[in-house]
């Protein structure tokens, strides 16, 4: 016993699209689905009316809307008219042009700093040699015998 068509099936029997053999044998013995297969048909065909129906009469809507457009012409515009806006537009653009100009040039970088006179860092080291060669400006055998203990009480004294 086979059973009976499916959906697919039976919209491919309704159009007229390829079926096996033995589902096409099915369909021309089984009233329920040659039914359904009429069904579907019936469906397609009310469908189709329906859409028909619905479909708008676009002449009535063009006479439509073309009757409620006035009937005198519009006005030529003056020449005059014609070039202001275009006119404006370019005298705000080189305005606006010529004011980002000025301010991004005075806004412009930063002058340099000044320069420093140069030191002659050899000088100085001369300097600081000759005045360590001398006696008693630097005793650094005191600093030799400063211990961590040292430092860390004469730091804390300090701070308090």
């Amino acid at each position: 016993m086979s059973h009976h068509l499916d959906d697919h099936e039976l919209a491919s029997a309704a159009v007229g699209g390829p079926l096996e053999s033995e589902r096409l044998a099915h369909l021309e013995g089984c009233v329920s689905c040659r039914r359904s297969v009429k069904l579907f048909l019936d469906h397609v065909e009310n469908r189709r009316r329906t859409m028909e129906e619905e479909t708008p009469n676009w002449d009535d809507h063009l006479a439509e809307v073309l009757g409620s457009l006035p009937s005198v012409p519009a006005a030529p515009i003056s020449i005059r008219r014609r070039w202001l806006n275009p006119l404006l537009a370019a005298a705000a653009t080189i305005t606006i042009a010529v004011g980002a100009g000025m301010f991004v040039h005075k806004s412009g970088p930063a002058p340099a700093p000044t320069p420093r006179p140069e030191i002659a860092i050899e000088e100085i080291l001369a300097q600081a040699d000759s005045l360590l060669a001398e006696d008693g400006i630097l005793d650094f055998d005191v600093l030799d015998n400063i211990t961590d203990d040292d430092l860390t009480a004469l730091l804390g004294t300090q701070n308090s």
